[in-house]
């Protein structure tokens, strides 16, 4: 039963809120609207009964004035209730006149012990007001309520009561209209309390869910403010120690990353600007369409990396309009970054400028479409909230979740909107809708071209070229093999220029690409970051860990994401070394000597194994376990002596390369090395323990010719087999 009457409670409750929805309100507000409708409906009713008691009942004819004023009160109050913003205003104003009305109804019925209970009337008006939730308003109706109390009881002295008031009707109808109007009270506050607890939860999760995105925005930022400090560190270093490369390139590079960390300045200074109403227009007079064809033609170079072809779709014609650079380059690079960015290889990104009438204004309209995934309808409006990003697995190299709602709120100071147009698979459509007018200064083209600021911070990938840059002229076959998994350019070369001279480096610009490289050639140990395309580090991981030909490669994590949460997750995972950005290069090279130690130690300890020792380092447990499948595939083919390296790694679906590079990396011997031991080992097994003779053991354990086994034995063992059988001594 309580079931259903809490359902057709929150029905009722949802019906109401429908019927007075108010965009123009805050949820406060329209919080306290809603209780204010119900409040003023409660007494409604209580009016229209009361009317038929006190005029039908009881015969008060004289009184009929009171009751026109209640009714007339309430046919005027609902439609505007529904209609106007400052509905507490109607509220009070109404229970003002109720108030006022029930004090001459007290003074007609012969004062307050006479009053027939509307004493309760200014009661229950004062408490409306206090649902209403304009302070000022309930304070000053509780003092009208209480002045008409003393108006009241001043005149108390003169008054007399009419016949038709007994002292039985007045004191059923004080008592009743006591009761009603108390119950009334009671019942209202409990449901608003309840209500207040549900809003107040509510507002305590929206701020919850605001505080996790801040610092979902500072860990993105730190991210982003880590990577260029890396290489501006690195590369200052590097140009301290010698006056070669860096010498000459270093320069541009540090340039570079230094507008990116300008960039994303100016971002955090234009949001506090924008917050604190603080931000200035520039508007000057000039061609526009010229000013964003000039803009679009420097993202060419991006979009050539990208194999993507970038258009702008307009003759040379001028469009003269007022505009503010600053916003035209932010809301313009920002919207062709992304496209840029979303488009696959091969994709198309076109810009246009055209005026044209929307909405009976004549307005400016800048397009920018793309050919590449399109965003589902369902968060057109989701994109625009700031911290923001859309999930997308094939792009996971953060941003800070403030570019699209930046560019809304600097769109909207100069008077314009943006607008999407997109569906999954059919690309999207960005349109900034500006007002045309030509009332700014004019500027001339040498000033709006001029070009303060710059698309360097966009340009972070690796293209093919840059993938092999200095890297073919740096190999040797002798070092180890280090796999770098990184997306940015200026991080990877910085990395090449510090580790080259003692690894041989292979580069992945992604984790997709790097887990397929790691298979293939089983670098000794990897270097990946955390945010990448495609594939993140952790993934990567993951993927490297659950897979037995990879399983045992040292993973060093090397990533801008120095918080705590994500430095543990790394090291649940697998990681080896957890390195955050920026790092000293001591620090770099020293981690990767310590990784190779160990791994040396792991060698040594593994190749000591012997065949049939009982396993009970727990450290190496899923190495062990990599050796004991190879063993067990010897045991089951013993005798077989066309048993060898190209049937193992064909049972254990490797390539021959990669069965060797894990072997060597576990072992630091060769797989036909083991294989030929491990078979003396059974052999010698069979001899001591067994009591078979030289020649059974030998063709037991896959030697059919007794002369290359006996010389094998005694190369292996220091001893020949027939020694063990003659004197039935273990060695």
């Amino acid at each position: 039963m309580k079931r259903w009457i809490n359902k057709i409670g929150e029905i009722t409750i949802a019906r109401i809120d429908r019927y007075l929805a108010d965009p123009r309100l805050e949820p406060e507000a329209q919080l306290r609207k809603r209780w204010a409708w119900i409040w003023f409906l409660v007494t409604c009713v209580f009016v229209l009964i009361s009317c038929v008691h006190f005029f039908f009942v009881v015969q008060m004819w004289p009184m009929w004035w009171g009751g026109v004023i209640f009714i007339a009160g309430y046919i005027v109050g609902f439609p505007l209730l529904k209609r106007v913003k400052r509905f507490d205003i109607v509220i009070n104003a109404i229970f003002s006149v109720y108030t006022i009305t029930a004090m001459f109804m007290m003074l007609h019925t012969g004062g307050l012990t006479t009053s027939m209970g509307f004493i309760f009337i200014g009661m229950n008006c004062a408490m409306g007001s206090v649902l209403a939730g304009n302070l000022r308003w309930s304070i000053g109706m509780f003092i009208l309520y209480c002045a008409t109390i003393v108006v009241v009881g001043i005149f108390q002295s003169s008054l007399t009561t009419p016949d038709y008031i007994t002292p039985r009707e007045n004191t059923i109808s004080f008592v009743g209209l006591a009761l009603w109007i108390n119950a009334c009270i009671l019942f209202i506050v409990i449901l608003f309390m309840k209500d207040k607890n549900k809003y107040e939860k509510a507002e305590a999760e929206k701020l919850r869910k605001i505080d996790e995105a801040k610092t979902l925005l500072y860990t993105n930022v730190s991210h982003e403010f880590r990577t260029p400090l890396t290489v501006i560190q690195g590369i200052a270093d590097h140009m301290e120690q010698n006056t070669g490369y860096w010498r000459q390139h270093g320069p541009a590079k540090i340039k570079k990353q230094s507008s990116i960390l300008l960039r994303l300045v100016n971002q955090m200074l234009n949001i506090s600007k924008l917050e604190a109403g603080s931000m200035r227009l520039d508007l000057i007079q000039g061609d526009l369409r010229k000013y964003v064809r000039h803009l679009t033609a420097s993202f060419q170079s991006l979009a050539q990396k990208k194999k993507i072809e970038l258009a702008f779709n307009q003759k040379d014609s001028p469009l003269i309009a007022d505009f503010d650079k600053g916003i035209v380059f932010h809301a313009v690079s920002n919207l062709l970054s992304n496209a840029i960015k979303f488009t696959p290889p091969g994709g198309e990104v076109t810009v246009s400028v055209t005026d044209k009438i929307i909405n009976n204004k004549q307005s400016v309209v800048i397009e920018v479409a793309d050919t590449g995934k399109g965003i589902p309808v369902e968060l057109h409006e989701r994109i625009f909230e700031r911290f923001y990003q859309v999930p997308d697995e094939d792009i996971q190299t953060p941003g800070t979740g403030l570019g699209l709602s930046l560019t809304r709120q600097m769109v909207q100071l100069i008077k314009g909107e943006i607008r999407l147009e997109s569906e999954p698979g059919l690309g999207s459509r960005f349109k900034i809708i500006l007002p045309l007018s030509n009332t700014a200064k004019k500027a001339d083209d040498a000033d709006i071209l001029h070009p303060e600021f710059t698309i360097d911070q966009f340009e972070t990938g690796i293209d093919a070229h840059e993938k092999s840059f200095r890297i073919n002229s740096l190999k040797k076959s002798s070092n180890p093999i280090l796999l770098i998994v990184e997306d940015n350019a200026d991080v990877v070369e910085y990395l090449v220029e510090v580790l080259h001279e003692d690894y041989t480096i292979e580069l992945a610009n992604n984790g997709m690409e790097g887990l397929e490289k790691a298979q293939q050639i089983i670098p000794d140990i990897i270097l990946s970051d955390v945010m990448m395309p495609k594939m993140d580090g952790f993934e990567l991981l993951r993927q490297l860990r659950n897979d037995f030909r990879t399983d045992h490669i040292p993973v060093m994590i090397l990533t801008a994401r120095g918080d705590y949460v994500s430095k543990i997750e790394g090291l649940e995972i697998g990681a080896d070394q957890y390195l955050v950005k920026p790092f000293d290069e001591k620090d770099l090279k020293l981690r990767l000597r310590n990784l190779f130690e160990s791994r040396r130690k792991m060698q040594a300890k593994l190749a000591a194994t012997n065949a049939h020792a009982e396993i009970k380092s727990a450290g190496y447990r899923r190495q062990l376990d990599f050796i004991i499948k190879i063993n067990s595939l010897l045991d089951e083919n013993l005798s077989d002596e066309e048993f060898g390296i190209t049937q193992v790694y064909r049972a254990l679906n490797m390539s021959r390369a990669q069965l060797y590079r894990k072997f060597s990396a576990l072992t630091n011997k060769s797989l036909g090395q083991h294989i030929r031991s491990y078979r003396l080992q059974k052999a010698k097994q069979m001899i001591e323990f067994e009591g078979k003779n030289v020649t059974e053991a030998a063709l037991a354990s896959g030697f059919k010719n007794l002369s290359h086994f006996s010389s094998a034995f005694h190369e292996e063992f220091s001893f020949a087999p027939s020694e063990i059988s003659k004197s039935g001594i273990s060695h």
